[in-house]
Formats: structure tokens, C-alpha cells, sequence
């Protein structure tokens, strides 16, 4: 009997031994996330289980699985690209860091995420008790898939490998990390930040308005931010953008840039349309 634990791998390596038991809710993932017929988001699940983080009260053993996900020998181009983004995140600190996220999925990575959730859900339609250690095994590493292709798949069509990259990308971020003092614990905080859950409140959070104000742009005063999808998305409509537009600017960019210098970039863009769009209300104003 193998009892499926749907476990976020990365959350789990921070207490610096990846076999120790786990007691913090915020590593186990929700499955409305992951499943047909769910409409909350990531985001919107980590803001949950952050609010309910003592309702875990024992320990969770991690299966050795997942300590192989994260142990194993990555390729030097996966080495590489984990290096890459935790310096990005040395330099310029989280908030940012991992782009623009909860954004709209390309039609070819909506289906992959459908064809993942339709697997995951044929797993459990045999009871989770039943579940054999390959389909515990599958599952989670489905989960996991699901919450990367959440994360980048607005930016080009993904195959599964591709989505397996980016996990691996991410555990190699964890690994490296573990014996570097200056990283805080490489989890999916990122993708919420401190601005998803804020985002409940419908405001932005005051830490990406002093940050923009530190950069030198100017963010739309009248914001209302959704818990479930992209605040930066939020933010550019508010600044006139349309969905297409900011998206269709969105993928020119990461052709060249990634993680804190394309936030930056999508940033200044809608600070610059958002100046723009007042100056023309105060012109016909005149």
C-alpha cells in the first residue's frame, strides 16, 4: 500500500536534510490546484495554507523518491541555469525574481496541463490507499510538473521534458543553496511573494510599490489585485495595457531577458504607458 502525499520537493530540502521529518503545511500541496474542474490558482493556495500553516501538527516523511528527484546528478546546462537564477536573486533580492507569474497559458501548455490533472485524476479515481508506489511516484511528480507549467507556460509552448527541466532547475537551485548562507530557502514564495498574499486584500503590496518608486517608476494608484492570476497583469490594465498586448510585449522581452532584469523591463514598460495614458487624461482635461 502506498498512500499518495502530494509534496512540494523544494519546500521540503531547507531543513537541511532532505529525510528529516516535515512539519511545516506550507511544503504540502493542495490538489485543487492540480485537478480538473479547479479554479484556484497556485497562488491562491499558498495563501491558504500560509493562514493555516498549524494545521499540520506531525511530522511528514519525505518518500526516498523525492529525496532521488533531489539528489540526483544534474546535467552541467541545469547546473548552470539554477546558478544563474540564484545570482540573479543575490543581486537584485526575491521579489521579482521569478518574472512575471500567474499568467494566462498558451493553448499548447493549457492541454498539458489538462492532460496532466486528467492523469493525476485517473490515480486517484482508484482510492489514494490503493495507489502503487509508480503511481505515488507519478502523481506527485505530476503535481510538481503542474506548478512549473503554471509558472513559465505563458511564455512558448512546453513539451513534459521541458517542464521537467524547469523542476529540475528549481531542485538544483534547493541543493545549491543549502550550503550557501546568503540564500533564504529556495521555495515557491516567489510566485506568491509577500504580493499574493496581499492579494487577497485586493491591494498591491507596499513592498512592490517602494520598489517601483525605488527604480523610479510610477505604478497605477487604483490597482484592485486578484489572488488568481498575474498582479503584474493587474497592474498594466490598470495603466490602459489590454491582456494581449501585455503578453504579446511580455514574450518579446524574455527572448532576451529573464527573471529580475525581465520583471524590470515589464515594469518600466507599463510605468512608461501608465505616464503616458495621465498625461493625455490631462491634456484633454486642459
Amino acid at each position: 500500500m502506498s498512500l499518495i502525499s502530494a509534496v512540494q520537493l523544494s519546500e521540503i530540502v531547507h531543513g537541511k536534510s532532505a529525510n528529516k521529518p516535515y512539519t511545516n503545511a506550507g511544503a504540502i500541496a493542495s490538489t485543487r490546484d492540480a485537478l480538473p474542474g479547479s479554479d484556484v490558482s497556485i497562488s491562491s493556495a499558498a495563501i491558504e495554507m500560509a493562514e493555516n500553516d498549524q494545521s499540520v501538527s506531525s511530522g511528514l516523511k519525505v518518500p526516498d523518491y523525492m529525496t532521488g528527484w533531489f539528489n540526483k546528478d544534474f546535467p552541467p546546462d541545469v547546473m548552470n541555469a539554477a546558478r544563474a537564477r540564484l545570482d540573479d536573486i543575490k543581486a537584485n533580492g526575491r521579489l521579482g525574481a521569478d518574472g512575471p507569474v500567474n499568467l494566462p497559458l498558451l493553448p499548447e501548455n493549457q492541454k498539458l496541463l489538462d492532460d496532466f490533472r486528467q492523469e493525476m485524476k485517473n490515480i486517484r479515481s482508484a482510492g489514494l490507499e490503493k495507489a502503487t508506489p509508480a503511481q505515488s511516484e507519478r502523481f506527485n511528480l505530476l503535481m510538481n510538473l503542474s506548478m512549473r507549467l503554471q509558472l513559465t507556460g505563458w511564455e512558448k509552448p512546453m513539451a513534459e521534458a521541458d517542464v521537467q527541466r524547469e523542476f529540475d532547475i528549481s531542485n538544483a537551485m534547493a541543493k545549491l543553496s543549502l550550503d550557501d548562507p546568503d540564500m533564504t530557502p529556495g521555495n515557491y514564495s516567489g510566485m506568491a511573494s509577500s504580493g499574493a498574499i496581499s492579494g487577497r486584500t485586493g491591494e498591491v503590496p507596499d513592498s512592490w510599490r517602494q520598489r517601483w518608486q525605488n527604480e523610479g517608476l510610477v505604478m497605477p494608484e487604483n490597482v484592485t489585485v486578484s489572488p488568481v492570476r498575474s498582479m503584474l497583469l493587474d497592474v498594466a490594465q490598470a495603466a490602459g495595457i489590454g491582456e494581449e498586448e501585455f503578453l504579446t510585449k511580455l514574450r518579446e522581452l524574455s527572448g532576451d531577458l529573464k527573471g529580475s532584469a525581465l520583471t524590470h523591463a515589464i515594469e518600466s514598460y507599463i510605468s512608461e504607458r501608465y505616464v503616458a495614458l495621465t498625461e493625455s487624461q490631462k491634456d484633454q482635461a486642459a
